[in-house]
């Protein structure tokens, strides 16, 4: 059992350490104090499109999808890669920052710092985190 706790504490911190420190500032993404992105938010802050660093190449964009509903229960976020033709829709992300999802996609290595997307990378992370019953409801 003391194996198992110390086993734990240092899965923690070590994925504590390994996460990246992402801020949204002044329409530049940060990844600790070095300008990474640029972006653009969109529609009262629903949509986020992420670009290359100081040009209009899109990377991602992200989106609140409120499935053309009020209810905020079945709310989720959509992450688009347009180039790639590869859209995730989530409702574990429903309540997650723009900052939180861009250090995931960092994390999981589907973008680098470059801005060079991983196609391996991000159907894995696809085939993780994709509702792909997003727009179904509880009848």
């Amino acid at each position: 059992m003391k194996h198992l706790i110390y086993l734990t504490l240092l899965l923690l911190t070590a994925t504590t350490l390994t996460a990246q420190e992402i801020k949204l500032k002044d329409d530049v993404v940060y990844s600790g104090e070095k300008p990474t992105f640029s972006f653009a938010k969109k529609s009262f802050n629903n949509e986020l499109y992420v670009y290359k660093l100081n040009t209009k190449e899109e990377l991602v964009h992200l989106q609140v999808d409120n499935n053309g509903t009020e209810i905020k229960q079945d709310d989720g976020k959509k992450i688009v890669f347009e180039q790639q033709k590869v859209t995730i829709q989530s409702k574990n992300f429903r309540t997650r920052k723009w900052d939180f999802l861009i250090a995931l996609l960092l994390e999981e290595k589907v973008i680098d710092l470059k801005g060079d997307i991983n196609l391996d990378n991000l159907n894995r992370f696809k085939a993780k985190y994709d509702d792909n019953d997003v727009n179904k409801t509880m009848r």
